[in-house]
């Protein structure tokens, strides 16, 4: 096991197809203030750009009871750690450091007592699900046969989604989504040729995720994990995997500096965001807070990662 090192005491849930093989991207953290507006529509009341450093700053997941979010930074050196932004002093605070790993896409458990997070291995091969005790101490891998793990979902606090990484040297292996049970260690792989980006519906027991059928035919799908039954599925815009889910089950998407909204209920995408004059139109990943007062989006630099 490895060793916790925490800087201070913890008191208070999309970026390569290999992340611990590849530089990753300059990119940066945006946080912005929503407030709701007639017909439940939203409008920005406030932004701020919560990360300044010339490398990667990204995966944000907001942790409402701490009214905080967690995010991964690289600090402008190669090793990457996980930092905590407090929204109400607007300080970040590197929560989780240890040597020789890479952490990755932090979230809190779903029962708050862990830090859960993608671990790559000095050998920048094994990728391996670890969680960490949220009051400070010794870590653990879960799963610990599993050693291509990408990026994950808590779905409740027995049922984990895995974003499995396909062999890049074996054509016929594809990323795949797996279900996994913590308390069984029972595995069940729902689907292949999948994008990076797969959440937990906040009103259901469904799972939605991005089935890549070829290069450009691309859907988010809802999978229902207590029935075992799919709910429909929503047809992409070209190019675009990344996505969060706002009130009401509404699946939100960024293309071209503008915000898109649709449902299994209704797949036809309408606009509801505008971000072409402001400084953060070039973001990609994009984060709404559980209680829907903030919404994250991490910008970037050249290409889209």
């Amino acid at each position: 096991m490895r060793k916790l090192s925490l800087l201070f005491f913890l008191s208070l849930f999309f970026y390569c197809r290999c992340i611990g093989q590849d530089v990753p991207p300059a990119t940066d953290i945006w946080v912005i203030k929503l407030k709701t507006s007639v017909k439940n529509s939203f409008i920005i009341s406030n932004y701020k750009k919560i990360t300044n450093n010339p490398g990667y700053d990204n995966q944000p997941h907001f942790i409402p009871p701490l009214k905080s979010l967690l995010y991964v930074s690289d600090n402008g050196g190669n090793q990457t750690d996980i930092y905590q932004f407090d929204l109400e002093t607007a300080v970040s605070k590197r929560v989780l450091k240890t040597e020789y790993y890479k952490e990755y896409s932090p979230m809190l458990s779903s029962d708050g007592k862990y830090i859960s997070c993608v671990s790559v291995e000095p050998d920048n091969t094994s990728q391996r699900f670890w969680e960490f005790p949220f009051e400070g101490g010794i870590g653990k891998p879960l799963f610990p046969d599993l050693t291509n793990i990408g990026y994950y979902a808590w779905l409740n606090e027995d049922l984990i989604a895995f974003f499995r990484l396909g062999d890049k040297e074996a054509r016929d292996t594809l990323d795949q989504l797996d279900l996994a049970n913590v308390t069984t260690s029972a595995i069940q792989n729902l689907d292949e040729g999948i994008g990076r980006c797969f959440l937990k519906s906040q009103s259901h027991p469904w799972v939605y995720y991005v089935k890549k059928y070829d290069s450009e035919n691309w859907k988010i799908r809802c999978y229902d994990y207590e029935r075992s039954v799919y709910k429909g599925d929503i047809i992409l815009p070209k190019g675009q995997e990344d996505f969060t889910i706002g009130p009401n089950d509404a699946i939100w998407i960024g293309d071209k500096g503008k915000i898109f909204e649709a449902s299994i209920q209704n797949p036809n995408w309408k606009m509801v965001f505008d971000f072409s004059a402001l400084p953060f139109n070039n973001f990609y990943r994009l984060v709404y807070s559980p209680d829907f007062n903030y919404l994250a989006v991490v910008t970037y630099e050249g290409k889209k990662p």
